[in-house]
């Protein structure tokens, strides 16, 4: 039988490796490699096209959400969260960006096979925590999320992302594959739609919308 091929995204060496472990001590699945940022997690989900991808929702460079979304239009893969957030908010956008499962790190001894082996499966899994929220009608969903406005586009949540981790104009060009004047641009857009004036400013937007951890 064809193993399992499993990526896991996290970029805490410790949780990888507990992951791993816990993975790898089923007989037909292995880990097929190991991202530490949500860029490098959308990478080698191209490259290698694992059958599951474990994912955090908070990682730098590019956040689990936006790495679930990009992920999600480019490779038939099943993807698990597995996050230490678990307020009604981060599920639901979750959810939105196209996620099959969601895991509470403190919950990932126990359920974390049995979240993947439903995965394998075609259904979707959820703690028990999560699961009031992730059991809402899709349609309540969407609308929820309808209501809140979507003022940046996805090239700019990644340039804000990296703006408030403390990269320059030059850097996050030469990451996204663009000139330093178009990242500049990028960031004075940015500010205008956000009304904001101050790195300050994006930095606390970037927190309050968990774009970034504090």
């Amino acid at each position: 039988m064809t193993p399992v091929r499993i990526l896991i995204a996290d970029d805490h060496d410790v949780v990888r490796q507990g992951v791993r472990a816990v993975l790898e001590a089923e007989p037909e699945w292995i880990v097929c490699g190991e991202a530490t940022n949500g860029r490098e997690a959308v990478a080698k989900a191209v490259e290698l096209r694992p059958e599951i991808v474990v994912l955090d929702v908070s990682m730098p460079e590019l956040n689990g959400l936006e790495a679930t979304r990009q992920i999600r239009r480019v490779v038939p893969t099943k993807i698990l969260i597995l996050t230490v957030h678990e307020s009604d908010q981060v599920v639901t956008e979750v959810l939105d960006a196209g996620a099959d499962g969601y895991v509470l790190k403190t919950d990932a001894g126990r359920k974390l096979v049995e979240a993947i082996r439903a995965l394998l499966q075609d259904q979707q899994f959820f703690t028990e925590r999560v699961r009031t929220v992730a059991a809402r009608p899709s349609k309540r969903r969407r609308g929820a999320a309808a209501t809140r406005p979507v003022r940046l586009t996805a090239r700019q949540r990644e340039v804000l992302q990296l703006l408030t981790e403390g990269r320059s104009n030059k850097e996050i060009g030469a990451m996204l594959g663009m000139t330093t004047r178009t990242a500049e641009t990028h960031r004075t857009q940015i500010m205008a739609r956000l009304n904001l004036h101050s790195m300050s400013a994006l930095v606390r937007y970037a927190i309050r919308n968990r774009i970034i951890e504090p």
